[in-house]
């Protein structure tokens, strides 16, 4: 998910709001109406979000969802016709065809001899961090020891990933939440896990 601010006030639209604590004492003295507010609560628009509800946004707002958003962020659209800035972009993708919203995830994991699933950076949770199962998973075991993996949290669905191997789960074989590795075998040494993810764009509107 991407972080967007609602900009109804961009300056290359024009000053609709004046700030009335900068307002000239004597007007005739000094020629102006005060600076164009940061924000107004006095603006809002509907704005057509990707599952055709309108959502309400007003100056100033922030707000967390997918990449849909970007249609109206500069530069995808001109400054003056811009009124969404993009905060913090994931690099998801978003497109009208349903199918095309897949992004890959790639990352690597550092196994320390002896970690367990609870131990901290020896899983991922695809759907409490990006919103989304993921559709295609590609593990690949780097080093020589083997090491456990536990999917969606299920104790009865527990493999080994045998060292300097790849598992693959294509689209359609398993829908997966959730990964945890466990490095604990008498003797185990640092393993590094690479994983490759394919997951869906998901949004909130």
């Amino acid at each position: 998910m991407s972080v967007f601010t609602v900009s109804l006030n961009n300056a290359h639209q024009g000053q609709l709001d004046i700030d009335p604590r900068t307002q000239a004492i004597n007007p005739s003295a000094v020629d102006t109406r005060g600076t164009q507010m940061a924000t107004s609560i006095q603006r809002t628009i509907y704005v057509a979000g990707p599952n055709r509800t309108y959502r309400k946004l007003f100056d100033g707002q922030v707000f967390t969802d997918c990449n849909y958003w970007k249609r109206f962020a500069y530069p995808q659209v001109p400054l003056d016709q811009a009124f969404i800035t993009v905060t913090t972009d994931d690099g998801s993708v978003y497109s009208d065809t349903a199918t095309e919203n897949t992004y890959p995830l790639v990352q690597t994991f550092t196994l320390a001899g002896g970690s367990t699933y609870a131990t901290a950076g020896n899983s991922i949770d695809f759907v409490g961090t990006y919103g989304s199962n993921a559709s295609f998973v590609q593990m690949t075991n780097e080093d020589s020891t083997s090491v456990k993996v536990r999917i969606n949290g299920n104790a009865n669905a527990i493999f080994d990933l045998a060292g300097v191997t790849t598992q693959v789960f294509n689209t359609g074989d398993l829908t997966i939440s959730k990964l945890e590795f466990q490095n604990n075998a008498s003797g185990a040494t640092t393993v590094n896990v690479q994983l490759i993810a394919a997951l869906l764009s998901t949004c909130n509107s």
